[in-house]
């Protein structure tokens, strides 16, 4: 529930659970709820996870939710690079990217690098996975929606996060001159922007990590890193370890 709170109240929702949590049956709870509302729903997923996720539609013995009736597409990440072949039933030469309600996006932080294409040696330049589900999926056609799904959505810094946060703001903060994205959450969330907010917050933490060890307090750290940092975590993420579960 909260996360499909999140997901109506600010387009999109990171859910960040330890390993072994079930993330993958809360996104289905939460792919029910919007396909219920006549929405049409895409999981994207890495290739070696697609059957994991594919197992759900099927009309099989090994489908635990067949009552359910699910309708979603799955599409691997790689698919992201490709215009012509199929995938699974997909013919993706004509493959309307822009006509989903939800995307699901499995291991998002595959998606943390928001790096550009560049030009090939017939000049044309190459778009990145990134830009291809931002710009084909984000932000063409209908407003999609989108849910993240990942234990480790920060793996090299807060830029990591900020980058996945994006696909919520429908634009990439740190390099679109549209400032709405960066805005995105100026009047729900009260952060003026998300790529000033998470500089910041990068700058504390780094900071903070050059200190001697025996004077590194965690409670330092979450005092230094402001409020506006934890307004904009605690508005778009759900993370739980497993002693929290317990």
């Amino acid at each position: 529930k909260g996360a499909i709170n999140k997901i109506r109240d600010y387009n999109g929702c990171i859910l960040a659970d330890s390993v072994g949590l079930g993330k993958t049956f809360e996104a289905l709870a939460v792919i029910k709820y919007f396909e219920l509302r006549n929405e049409r729903v895409l999981v994207l997923c890495p290739k070696k996870l697609r059957q994991n996720w594919t197992v759900f539609r099927s009309n099989s013995r090994l489908n635990p939710l067949l009552d359910d009736r699910f309708a979603f597409d799955v599409l691997s990440h790689t698919d992201l690079s490709r215009e012509f072949g199929l995938s699974g039933d997909h013919d993706l030469a004509n493959f309307r990217w822009e006509n989903y309600g939800l995307v699901v996006i499995d291991e998002s932080h595959n998606f943390r690098n928001n790096a550009v294409g560049k030009p090939t040696d017939d000049g044309e330049v190459r778009r990145t996975r990134y830009e291809r589900l931002l710009e084909d999926v984000s932000q063409a056609g209908q407003k999609t929606k989108v849910l993240l799904l990942s234990a480790t959505p920060v793996n090299n810094g807060i830029a990591d996060v900020r980058n996945q946060i994006s696909f919520i703001a429908g634009g990439d903060v740190a390099r679109s001159e549209n400032p709405a994205y960066d805005g995105a959450f100026s009047e729900k969330l009260g952060i003026p922007s998300i790529k000033e907010t998470t500089r910041k917050a990068q700058a504390k933490f780094t900071n903070w990590t050059k200190k001697p060890a025996e004077t590194r307090k965690a409670r330092d750290l979450i005092h230094e890193l402001g409020s506006d940092f934890f307004n904009l975590l605690d508005g778009l993420t759900i993370a739980r370890s497993r002693a929290q579960i317990k």
